[in-house]
């Protein structure tokens, strides 16, 4: 399918398909239409792919980091490094999530404190 409907499907603009090509991501197969004007003709597999891109960056994942679980993944070689990249992702969410549990009892507190008629010293510490 050309990049249009292959934008379409995936839910996403030609740009970003086109930027995921440059990046390394994707890499449909190119040729020519009428002889002359270049184009990309992607498959059920890259749209697969697409979806898993979008699931990485769902999870946080910078596009570097999704595009070394795309070269490892297409070596066929590469899954003790897939796995470790996804156990330090992982990690680095459950940091994230002890951080943001902790801006949520601040945020509680002060939304307390407000609720209280704002009395005596705000909460300011995690």
């Amino acid at each position: 399918m050309w990049i249009a409907e292959f934008a379409a499907r995936g839910g996403v603009k030609t740009t970003t398909i086109r930027h995921y090509v440059r990046e390394g991501l994707l890499a449909p197969k190119a040729g020519l239409a009428g002889g002359s004007r270049p184009y990309l003709d992607f498959t059920e597999a890259d749209l697969r792919l697409l979806k898993a891109i979008q699931a990485g960056q769902a999870l946080g994942m910078s596009l570097p980091e999704i595009r070394t679980l795309v070269v490892e993944r297409r070596s066929g070689s590469g899954r003790t490094k897939m796995l470790k990249a996804l156990v330090q992702h992982r990690e680095k969410l459950r940091r994230k999530a002890v951080d943001l549990q902790a801006m949520l009892v601040l945020l509680d507190r002060k939304i307390a404190w407000l609720e209280a008629g704002a009395k005596g010293p705000a909460p300011s510490e995690f």
